[in-house]
């Protein structure tokens, strides 16, 4: 059964926090540099942008949030504090 367009950008805009943090990780752990620790911190918080703003969208359509936003806001809080402790 194929999803609605509108359930596959959403459970897209939910993953994209994957993609930033996956980037932070290759910039602060394989790079090491100054700069590419700042880039590292820039695509961290780049990466609240799409869960926040679907959280935002689901209050305005007053839908749930879902499993969806609790594995983007769990890797944020999680990957956030890990590179806070390793590198901030």
């Amino acid at each position: 059964m194929k999803k609605p367009i509108g359930q596959t950008v959403a459970d897209n805009m939910w993953g994209m926090a994957a993609l930033f943090v996956c980037a932070s990780f290759i910039l602060f752990v394989f790079i090491r540099t100054e700069n590419a620790r700042t880039v590292g911190w820039v695509l961290y918080y780049c990466g609240w942008i799409p869960p926040v703003s679907m959280s935002l969208w689901c209050l305005v359509r007053r839908e749930r949030l879902g499993i969806g936003a609790l594995f983007s806001f769990t890797l944020l809080i999680v990957s956030g504090f890990l590179f806070w402790l390793n590198h901030g």
